[in-house]
């Protein structure tokens, strides 16, 4: 049973996950984003959505919207129709009104209180693109951690305490910005609902894959 205190696992999935990100990151546009509104409006667009279904709308975005003030002026528009996820539009809208006049917060507390910002999105903001570590937890994640050390999980898991000290101990104090990448893209490429583990690197200590070989 796996434990926290299991350091030489927690150093293998850690160091084994930062090497294959490291070999397979993606360049989406995203990623080499220096406008801070972009980088938090394209967070909101990638929740349980598709990267590829996000680079279009995303390039659209930043080339009509390169400020939150023209979005908010811009009666008609609805940059989630084409995704899906139109009803997100009502609160992205007053993100917009709210950042007219005043700076994205440099904090998760802060951001947290902005309108459509929860979890996920402070945290994906955060670390991927300000350089400030924070721990990434969405349903792929959970997936990922409960394959590799062999626990159950249920919709609810990304809420427990001990899943979230799980996530606190794994996430790296400085290399955190691959790691994080690396949770995103693996279980995208991968550890995906239907897995392909024969191409995973951490397949030599995960437990589904040892499982899933001996039945």
């Amino acid at each position: 049973m796996f434990t926290l205190e299991d350091k030489a696992l927690i150093n293998y999935f850690r160091r084994t996950l930062i090497a294959w990100e490291n070999k397979n990151f993606v360049n989406f546009p995203w990623r080499f984003c220096e406008n801070k509104w972009h980088s938090l409006a394209v967070e909101i667009m990638l929740q349980r959505t598709k990267a590829e279904q996000v680079l279009p709308v995303f390039l659209d975005f930043c080339n009509k919207y390169p400020v939150p003030e023209l979005y908010h002026k811009d009666k008609n528009v609805n940059i989630f129709n084409s995704l899906g996820l139109q009803q997100r539009n009502k609160e992205f809208k007053l993100l917009a009104k709210e950042l007219i006049n005043r700076q994205i917060p440099e904090t998760k507390e802060e951001l947290l209180q902005l309108p459509g910002v929860g979890e996920y999105v402070a945290s994906a903001y955060l670390s991927l693109h300000q350089n400030k570590r924070s721990i990434i937890i969405d349903s792929n994640v959970v997936r990922l951690y409960g394959r590799f050390f062999g626990f159950d999980t249920d919709g609810e898991t990304r809420r427990k305490k001990w899943f979230i000290e799980l996530s606190e101990k794994l996430t790296p104090e400085r290399k955190f910005y691959l790691y994080n990448y690396g949770l995103l893209d693996l279980p995208r490429n991968i550890c995906r609902i239907k897995p392909v583990c024969n191409f995973c690197p951490l397949m030599r200590k995960c437990k589904f894959y040892s499982y899933t070989k001996n039945q």
